[in-house]
């Protein structure tokens, strides 16, 4: 098999693993409303006076009437609702069933978010792997493995792919509390 196909095959894979873990944050917020959603009409809880202060990031605090305040959650629950598209699941594999479900420009969002530096690190990852440091070579190395092994290299790939949406999550939540990132490790593979 030449490099550059075995690359190809290779990143598709860890993004493969990418997309499932972040369907799993979608269906793990889907549940989490579906659970959470109150036994109350909308708006009932309007009856209220007052002001409530939110932190701006950029001017600092900001006084918000408490009646525009809920409107502004409510809409912003309506739209997370209408992100995951509510689908109840009768006890199947969820996760497959929930990705079944996705249309299939949903299902495309769920790899489109990969930023820059994700997409940095699979490729330096694969390069490493194939222990390639000029992008020419792959076109013309080849690469000799057996199914199992190579089986067993794709599954793992998966895993890291998974794993690295993991930490883009943390990363990308540590940026917004404030805190600054921790070094990141990746869990120990199987052998390869």
């Amino acid at each position: 098999m030449v490099a550059e196909n075995l690359a190809q095959l290779m990143y598709s894979v860890m993004m493969t693993g990418y997309m499932f873990k972040n369907a799993q944050y979608r269906l793990e917020l889907q549940q989490s409303l579906e659970q959470d959603a109150p036994d109350y009409a909308p708006g009932t809880q309007k009856n209220v006076s007052g002001e409530v202060i939110r932190w701006n990031n950029v001017s600092g605090p900001e006084k918000i009437d408490a009646k525009k305040y809920i409107e502004l959650l409510e809409a912003e629950v309506e739209e997370l609702n209408r992100q995951v598209g509510r689908k109840s699941l009768n006890g199947q594999n969820e996760l497959l069933e929930y990705l079944k479900s996705l249309e299939p420009q949903n299902l495309k969002d769920l790899t489109s978010s990969a930023g820059e530096d994700v997409v940095l690190a699979m490729n330096t990852f694969i390069k490493r792997l194939l222990a390639v440091s000029d992008p020419s070579q792959m076109k013309t190395s080849a690469t000799e493995t057996s199914a199992p092994e190579l089986a067993k290299l794709l599954y793992w790939l998966m895993v890291v792919g998974y794993s690295i949406r993991n930490i883009e999550v943390r990363f990308d939540m540590e940026r917004v509390l404030g805190t600054p990132p921790k070094l990141a490790e990746l869990p120990p593979g199987e052998n390869v």
